[in-house]
């Protein structure tokens, strides 16, 4: 397994544990993310995840769309994380080059990449219904690498907020947080 595949996959059931412990009638509880309700950003992730798992078995650039809105959010989540798990799941799929998302790169760099999005909003929904986000230190770790590359980009895109001041000695997951523009103390 790479290490790309293994720490998207430990974000993906982090962000999993917090998604199946939501109250039923906190789905529409207000997100750090402005205008974005808890179900919003499922649904957004889903739509990511389901691109990725495109490109995965097309191998072709496909710009994550946003799916409808549900009543069902655990049902959109659970078909669109197994879904691409099955679909990253056959030989050489990781080495599968494209000119995807930010250029040319592989599934195993799109994966680097989208650990962030699992990440953040894992943060984001855990928040917005009172509950902890699981997230490993050495992932955000890894993902702090990958994204601190593309920060301006990624803010220039409106993809993240300005970075939020975090000491230099804070774990791993709150510098993550105040590098995408989270305040992990609010």
């Amino acid at each position: 397994m790479s290490t790309s595949l293994r720490n998207y996959t430990r974000a993906l059931y982090g962000f999993d544990a917090v998604i199946q412990r939501v109250p039923a009638d906190r789905w529409d509880a207000d997100s750090p993310c402005d205008g974005w309700s808890a179900r919003d950003v499922v649904v957004h992730a889903c739509g990511v995840m389901q691109a990725v798992e495109a490109m995965a078995r097309s191998g072709t650039n496909v710009t994550p769309a946003t799916p409808d809105p549900v009543d069902d959010v655990i049902a959109l989540w659970n078909t669109s994380r197994d879904d691409l798990l099955e679909a990253l799941d056959h030989p050489d799929v990781l080495n599968r080059v494209g000119d995807y998302w930010f250029g040319e790169g592989t599934i195993d760099d799109i994966l680097a990449f989208s650990v962030w999005d699992q990440l953040g909003h894992s943060w984001d929904v855990a928040r917005a219904v009172g509950l902890d986000a699981h997230a490993s230190d050495d992932v955000a770790e890894a993902s702090i690498a990958v994204i601190s590359a593309n920060a301006d980009m990624l803010r220039q895109m409106g993809l993240m907020g300005d970075p939020v001041d975090v000491p230099a000695d804070a774990p791993a997951m709150m510098r993550f947080l105040g590098l995408t523009g989270r305040d992990p103390s609010g």
